[in-house]
């Protein structure tokens, strides 16, 4: 895998009112890695998401895609660079197909046709549903299909935001078989926000850490479950 580094996010700070939600974060990103990102509520996972993918604007700092400064760009500016994201909360075109949902977000793209979205829908397990309503989904393949409509925006990096809550265990499972898929198939990068401690741990090859704001840790899974700073910060416990 190469090591290139494909984002770089340099002394991002973000703050609401006199609220520093982010305090100068610097993160390194390597093309093709799976970076998983934890810490406790409030911490600024997904700030730093909204963040990289301009819903927010920084207030200080920048944010380097593949070289070329994306600092507080539109959403769908910085979509057609390349970045995709899912959203916690899932909302789907419940009165749209399942397929119908996907090729919305190829058309955005303008490289997703019938035959690209129903290959997604293959790897996202989703082809047997293709013409049903989204609104008849259950939660897990409504996450599902919020991946699939990121995937169909072609997107060089995916940001996925909690893509596992509320799920079983066995539906953990088979999200963690299916994001190793993805970034084998598609050749992502892919940064996850996640509090399913086993799943983060299992799939991610590098861990970054915030607490309130500022980035505590980053390094291995191993080296982060043993980081004594992100024991009393977030875990409370060894993993």
């Amino acid at each position: 895998m190469s090591q290139e580094n494909i984002m770089t996010i340099n002394n991002v700070t973000k703050m609401f009112g006199g609220i520093r939600a982010l305090n100068k974060v610097n993160v390194e990103v390597k093309k093709g890695e799976i970076l998983g990102l934890i810490g406790p509520n409030g911490s600024g996972k997904t700030t730093l998401f909204n963040v990289i993918s301009g819903f927010y604007p920084a207030t200080e700092g920048t944010i380097e895609f593949k070289g070329e400064n994306i600092t507080n760009l539109s959403p769908h500016k910085i979509a057609r660079k390349g970045i995709g994201r899912t959203f916690q909360i899932v909302r789907p075109f419940g009165d749209m197909t399942v397929i119908d949902n996907v090729l919305v977000s190829g058309l955005f793209s303008g490289k997703m046709g019938v035959k690209q979205c129903r290959d997604i829908l293959k790897t996202t397990r989703l082809i047997e549903r293709e013409g049903d309503l989204a609104e008849m989904l259950n939660l897990a393949e409504k996450r599902r299909l919020e991946i699939a409509r990121a995937l169909a925006l072609s997107p060089e990096i995916l940001l996925l935001d909690e893509t596992m809550a509320g799920l079983t265990h066995t539906e953990v499972d088979e999200s963690l078989k299916m994001i190793s898929g993805i970034r084998n198939e598609f050749g992502l990068t892919i940064i996850l926000v996640e509090h399913v401690m086993r799943a983060i741990m299992a799939v991610s090859e590098r861990i970054l850490v915030l607490s309130e704001g500022t980035k505590i840790a980053e390094g291995s899974p191993k080296e982060v479950s043993e980081n004594e700073q992100v024991l009393t910060a977030y875990l409370g416990r060894r993993v």
